[in-house]
């Protein structure tokens, strides 16, 4: 497996390609929306098994908090741990970064993959793109003693 970093002004071919298969074909998410602003100022992951990209995700701090977000893995590479590297590797980024505490828009059918990792949500269920969400957090201390970062 090989990982690699990209910033926003980089080429985000690969990562845009998980993400359309994803969200866009998978999830029915309007293609419109998958592509924003934040892309340009975000960090991305892009990770290759065998040279093919199989899994992606961003990391971007905006008004003074860091977000993790489009953290997608092709569904015939998934429940091989490959998004729970790209979680991992995403929030040591925004810890070196300074971040105290980083948060996400996790889809609900996904908490219970974002609480192993220490995440724990907040508020009420909300509608993101026809898909169910919920704000979760995870705090540097916490994920560090959990998993070791």
């Amino acid at each position: 497996m090989q990982v690699k970093w990209l910033k926003g002004t980089d080429d985000l071919t690969d990562a845009y390609n998980i993400r359309f298969k994803v969200f866009v074909e998978e999830q029915n998410v309007p293609s419109d929306l998958e592509i924003d602003d934040v892309d340009g100022i975000a960090h991305h992951i892009v990770v290759y098994q065998d040279g093919i990209p199989v899994g992606t995700g961003r990391v971007f701090e905006q008004d003074g908090r860091y977000y993790l977000g489009r953290i997608a893995v092709l569904k015939e590479y998934r429940k091989q741990h490959i998004g729970s590297l790209i979680v991992r590797l995403l929030l040591q980024k925004a810890f070196e970064w300074g971040a105290q505490e980083v948060h996400i828009h996790a889809q609900t059918s996904a908490v219970n993959f974002y609480k192993k990792l220490g995440f724990i949500p907040y508020g009420e269920p909300y509608d993101e793109a026809g898909i169910e969400h919920i704000s979760m957090v995870v705090y540097k201390g916490t994920h560090e003693k959990e998993n070791k970062i």
